[in-house]
């Protein structure tokens, strides 16, 4: 299933208790069978309303949209929309984490359950 690598980078973002955005439903549940919690999905949000909501809840957040062309402009928007509302975000963890699982999309570490 997973390497050993693989599991203590888990248990490290488990531990951080840090708020994990993704983009959509599937992203979510996979995120879940990894053990994940603390998941909010951005699906039919609008950008800012989520900087809005995130607002209150005055935790870091990693932003784990995929990593194709998309995601990577939805991360940078939320990003800026995050650091103007002096939302902390953690950039390594997102960097961390493509390193460790070597998707583009997150959905498809659903290989990891077949």
């Amino acid at each position: 299933m997973f390497e050993e690598h693989q599991k203590q980078f888990l248990r490290y973002m488990q531990i951080t208790g840090d708020l994990i955005l993704v983009e959509g439903k599937n992203d979510r549940k996979v995120l879940e069978k990894m053990g994940l919690e603390n998941i909010f999905e951005i699906s039919g949000k609008q950008l800012d309303t989520v900087a809005d909501i995130l607002k209150t809840k005055q935790q870091k957040v990693i932003i784990l949209t995929d990593y194709d062309k998309e995601g990577i402009r939805q991360y940078k928007r939320l990003k800026s929309l995050l650091l103007a509302n002096d939302i902390k975000t953690s950039d390594s963890i997102r960097r961390d984490f493509k390193r460790n699982f070597l998707v583009n999309k997150i959905e498809e570490l659903t290989s990891y359950f077949r």
